[in-house]
C-alpha cells in the first residue's frame, strides 16, 4: 500500500512552499470541475484525484494504475478530528487532495485486507502500513517544528503552515483508521496518547481527541442526520443482500436493485422519499430479516425505516413502524424461509 501522494506533499512535487501562485487560475478550474459531490466509490474518488492532479504527470500516471474501476461503496473513516478550515482556492485544493487521498488509502487497505484470514498475514501487512504512515507523520511534525508552525493555523497563516498541520491531522486519522480495521488481531494497539507523546514526541497539551464516527453525528445545520449506520464489512453485506434477493425474493427487483438498497444501507445521510425500495417478500419475512441485520448497524430501527419513507411492501404500500411491529407479535408464525435466511446470515459472523 503506497502513500505516494501524501509523501509528495512533504518531499516532492506537491510541497506547498514550492507552489507557484501563477497556477491559481488552473486550480480554480480543477476545483470547479470536481464540484461538491462526494465520491461514493473508489473509481469516483480516483477520478476526482486525477482531475485535481492532472498537471502533475508522475502522480497522474501513478493514479491510472490504481483501482480506477472499483464499484464497491466507499467505507467511511472510523474517526474524526477537528481540521483547520481552508481560506482560499489553493488551500481548498490541498484540503481536497489530502482528504480524498487519505480516504482512498484507507479503502485500498481495507480491500487488500479482505484477501487475508490468517492472523500472521493481517498483523504483517497492518504493521507495515502503520509503520509507513507513522514515519511520514513523524517527518511532518519535524517539518512543522523546524518552520515554527506549532500553533493551529488561522486565515492569516501561510499556505505551508495550513497544509502541514492538515497533513499531520489526516495522517493521524489514517493511522488509527487502519489500526481499527485490524484491532482484533493486534495484541498491543497504540493509544492516541502514546502516539502523540512517544511516537510524535509532542506534549500532552497538543493531543487532539479522536471522535468515533457514529450515525448520531450532527450535520452543519445542527440537525440529526438520518442513516442506518452500517458498522461491519461491506463485502459481506453485499453478499448477504444479493443472496437474500436470489433465494427468498427479498426485493422486487423489477422496481429496486440490490445496489440501490446497499447504497441506502451505508448512506451517511438518507434523503427521505429519494428512492423506492420495494420488498418482494411478505412483511413478516422482511421484519425477520431486519432483526437479523440489526447487530451490524448502529441505527437500523423500525422508527428510522419509517422516517426514511423509502420502503414499500410487496403490495406497494409504504412500510411503517406499526406495520413491522404487527408482523412481529408473539402469535406470528415464523417465516417459512427462516432456515434459508439464517444460513445466509452466517456469512456476517
Amino acid at each position: 500500500m503506497e502513500i505516494k501522494i501524501l509523501n509528495s506533499i512533504l518531499f516532492k512535487e506537491l510541497m506547498p512552499w514550492t507552489f507557484d501562485a501563477k497556477g491559481t487560475k488552473a486550480i480554480n478550474e480543477k476545483i470547479k470541475k470536481v464540484g461538491s459531490k462526494e465520491p461514493t466509490t473508489e473509481a469516483e474518488l480516483v477520478q476526482q484525484l486525477q482531475i485535481l492532479l492532472a498537471d502533475y504527470s508522475d502522480l497522474s500516471k501513478w493514479l491510472t494504475k490504481q483501482n480506477t474501476k472499483g464499484t464497491s461503496i466507499l467505507k467511511n473513516h472510523c474517526f474524526a478530528i477537528d481540521f483547520p478550515a481552508y481560506s482560499d482556492a489553493v488551500s481548498k485544493f490541498y484540503n481536497a487532495v489530502i482528504s480524498l487521498e487519505t480516504l482512498r488509502v484507507y479503502n485500498a487497505f481495507n480491500t487488500k485486507m479482505q484477501k487475508y484470514s490468517k492472523k500472521v498475514d493481517i498483523v504483517y501487512h497492518t504493521t507495515i502500513a502503520l509503520k509507513n504512515i507513522k514515519a511520514l507523520t513523524v517527518n511532518t511534525v519535524k517539518e512543522i517544528k523546524e518552520r515554527g508552525f506549532e500553533e493551529a493555523p488561522t486565515e492569516q497563516s501561510s499556505l505551508p503552515h495550513f497544509v502541514l498541520q492538515l497533513l499531520r491531522q489526516h495522517l493521524t486519522i489514517l493511522f488509527f483508521d487502519i489500526q481499527e480495521l485490524s484491532k482484533a488481531n493486534i495484541d498491543s494497539p497504540t493509544s492516541i496518547e502514546d502516539f502523540y507523546l512517544l511516537d510524535l514526541n509532542l506534549p500532552k497539551a497538543q493531543i487532539q481527541e479522536l471522535k468515533p464516527l457514529t450515525p448520531a453525528d450532527i450535520d452543519f445545520k445542527g440537525q440529526e442526520v438520518l442513516n442506518f449506520g452500517f458498522k461491519d464489512d461491506f463485502e459481506k453485506l453485499k453478499s448477504v443482500v444479493n443472496q437474500l434477493c436470489h433465494q427468498v425474493e427479498f426485493l422486487n427487483e423489477d422496481v429496486t436493485s440490490a445496489d440501490e438498497l446497499l447504497k441506502v444501507f451505508i448512506s451517511k445521510s438518507i434523503l427521505p422519499n429519494s428512492v423506492k425500495i420495494q420488498i418482494g417478500c411478505e412483511t413478516k419475512n422482511f421484519r425477520y430479516i431486519v432483526n437479523k441485520f440489526k447487530p451490524y448497524f448502529h441505527n437500523l430501527t423500525l422508527a428510522n425505516i419509517e422516517k426514511s419513507q423509502l420502503f414499500y411492501s410487496k403490495s406497494d404500500n409504504l412500510i411503517t413502524a406499526n406495520n413491522l411491529s404487527a408482523s412481529n407479535n408473539k402469535n406470528a408464525v415464523e417465516p417459512k424461509e427462516k432456515a434459508t435466511i439464517d444460513k445466509i446470515f452466517k456469512q456476517m459472523q
